[in-house]
């Protein structure tokens, strides 16, 4: 098993229950697809981790928090401005993160506004 697998094995369940609190858009297996794919990358702290992907738009380039999960305060104090580094790296515009709405107050400090409401309603019969 190699550091990253060591990592996500151990950051797995807080990314898992990220996915389960939302409107279960994928699974933790899709997410786990997509990591190894290059898709999305994994982000591991000590006690949170994050998945982000890179999103090119017509005007804008993003990195996107897709999930984050575990201790909020490591989240925004050590690993979100390790993302944001790596954003500016990547030749992107903006950082943006999807999430519930509790996410706009938690992340207002570092400089975060509200950007967009996606609204969904349910076509299952």
């Amino acid at each position: 098993m190699n550091s990253a697998q060591i990592h996500w094995a151990r950051c797995r369940a807080w990314i898992e229950a990220a996915t389960l609190q939302g409107p279960r858009l994928e699974s933790i297996e899709e997410v786990e697809r997509r990591i190894a794919s290059g898709q999305y990358s994994f982000w591991p702290g000590i006690n949170c981790a994050a998945v982000c992907e890179v999103r090119q738009y017509d005007n804008k380039k993003a990195l996107v928090v897709v999930h984050g999960g575990g201790d909020l305060t490591e989240l925004l104090e050590r690993i979100e401005p390790m993302l944001c580094s790596y954003a500016r790296r990547m030749g992107c515009d903006v950082m943006m993160g999807e999430g519930r709405k509790g996410w706009e107050r938690a992340a207002r400090g570092n400089g975060y506004r509200f950007g967009m409401i996606t609204m969904m309603k349910n076509l299952e019969n």
